[in-house]
């Protein structure tokens, strides 16, 4: 089929990365969006993964940009607050995860010699710090992830896709006209709009996809034990923290992600020990501050087909696990990258495929946190007992008892996790056998003079709170960037 005309359906967070990048891949073929007048945003905060910069390359943009044009702060990984004895983070930086052949000497190291969870990251993260020396050179900046002031970044994207000649028409979709198996046209409010092809970002609605393409919803309900979520908004806080911050309560998790102008916060439960009320309750004797709070449900799965006929599913249209780990703007990028890359061809199935492989990727990740040994209430004590794993979960972590994960373990188009992820997250759950991965370890001709090239790393450069250096960027005091 020649596409020579796409429409996107929907004009949030996940609608609009798909524009950009869908006209930057294909510039001959007319991209626009349709995009709701009823439906509004959450403005609770919004947290990417390291895939957001390969997105801001892909479509040309400095990577600091949404510093200045959303509100965002620096984000170095997510920080695990009370899931453990002692609390751990997942932050990936490469001078962690050298590699002897497939095997991670540097978290050998450190492992089995019983090292702190903090020593498992670089300096200044766990500090709020950053160094001056990461900003000479903007576009090749060492920070790839961010938090986002959620209104701010979709005035920002929404202007990217005018400057590129997308064009936006607000208009709320009526019906679908659908004929011989496909989608001919979107028939909204204020008209009827025909298209060769059709992305579906109508988020939890799936008006498309699901819907209207008949493409069944695939549960994974009985794998996740949260399913409901209140968001809120506090005051900016007085420093920002360089990480996503998860803090295990009484019936699942809180988030707390810092923006330029407040903090954005959550509590992510399971609707059979409590309800919003009860959970709205429990954060606000936590914060000491009466809180006005959006509610959300949600039913962790996938679309069993995304690409259906002329339609493609992205964002909550396509599949959601939980906010655990913040997959959500990275899963679209890699599904449209993955859609991209097959729709010359129109190698649907094989697309298909790939995508549900992606989903897998990203839920055998997040099951992976609920492996703590909490046991302090109901909640966690059948998160403990019962909680059902994945077949591949299960087979890796088998392996990974005994030994570190691999590099080779894990191997999955456009996925999100892969092995050296796992390393930081399962030691902070003491999940592995210590004694085992030092004669692991023994094995491999240590190399003696490793902790003295980790101290290396963290000397001779200047550091300044994370809030000054936003601050600085800001203020254009430090550094001047621009998109253009």
């Amino acid at each position: 089929m020649n596409v020579k005309k796409i429409i996107v359906v929907g004009g949030g967070t996940s609608g609009l990365i798909s524009a950009l990048m869908l006209q930057k891949r294909f510039p001959d073929k007319k991209v626009t969006i349709i995009r709701s007048t009823k439906i509004g945003i959450a403005g609770v905060g919004e947290s990417s993964t390291e895939h957001w910069a390969e997105f801001l390359r892909f479509i040309d943009v400095p990577i600091l940009s949404p510093i200045l044009k959303a509100n965002a702060t620096i984000k170095s990984g997510v920080y695990f607050e009370n899931w453990a004895e002692e609390d751990f983070m997942h932050s990936i930086q490469n001078h962690m995860v050298e590699t002897d052949g497939d095997y991670f000497q540097v978290y050998g190291h450190l492992i089995s010699n019983k090292r702190s969870c903090r020593e498992l990251q670089g300096y200044g993260i766990w500090e709020n710090k950053v160094a001056l020396t990461h900003f000479n050179n903007v576009n090749n900046s060492p920070f790839n992830q961010f938090h986002f002031d959620t209104f701010k970044l979709n005035e920002w994207l929404s202007d990217l896709c005018r400057q590129r000649r997308i064009e936006i028409v607000n208009d709320d979709l009526h019906s679908v006209k659908i004929e011989d198996g496909i989608v001919k046209s979107i028939i909204c409010e204020r008209g009827e709009y025909e298209s060769d092809f059709f992305i579906d970002a109508t988020g939890f609605k799936k008006l498309l996809a699901h819907k209207a393409l008949k493409s069944e919803w695939v549960s994974y309900a009985d794998r996740f034990p949260v399913n409901s979520a209140i968001a809120f908004a506090t005051d900016e806080s007085e420093e920002y923290n360089l990480y996503t911050k998860s803090t295990a309560r009484d019936y699942g998790w809180s988030w707390t992600i810092p923006t330029q102008t407040k903090t954005g916060n959550g509590y992510v439960f399971s609707d059979k020990y409590i309800n919003a009320d009860q959970a709205k309750r429990e954060m606000e004797e936590a914060y000491g501050q009466e809180l006005q709070v959006r509610e959300f449900k949600f039913n962790p799965g996938r679309l069993e087909h995304v690409w259906t006929a002329n339609v493609f599913a992205v964002g909550l249209a396509q599949s959601f696990v939980e906010p655990l780990e913040a997959t959500s703007i990275g899963s679209v990028i890699q599904s449209i990258g993955c859609f991209m890359h097959h729709l010359p061809s129109w190698n649907d199935e094989q697309c298909n495929k790939d995508i549900a492989n992606i989903f897998d990727n990203i839920s055998d990740y997040v099951q992976a946190h609920y492996l703590t040994k909490k046991e302090n209430t109901p909640f966690w004590k059948e998160v403990k007992d019962n909680m059902i794993l994945s077949d591949t979960l299960k087979e890796n972590l088998a392996k990974w008892k005994h030994r570190l994960p691999l590099a080779g373990d894990i191997k999955c188009n456009w996925g999100m996790f892969f092995a050296a992820n796992y390393i930081p997250l399962l030691y902070g759950l003491k999940f592995f056998d210590i004694k085992s991965i030092g004669i692991e370890y023994s094995q491999y001709n240590p190399v003696n003079n490793i902790d003295l090239k980790l101290k290396h790393h963290n000397d001779g450069t200047f550091w300044v709170s994370h809030k000054k250096m936003i601050k600085l960027l800001t203020d254009g005091i430090y550094y001047h960037f621009d998109e253009n």
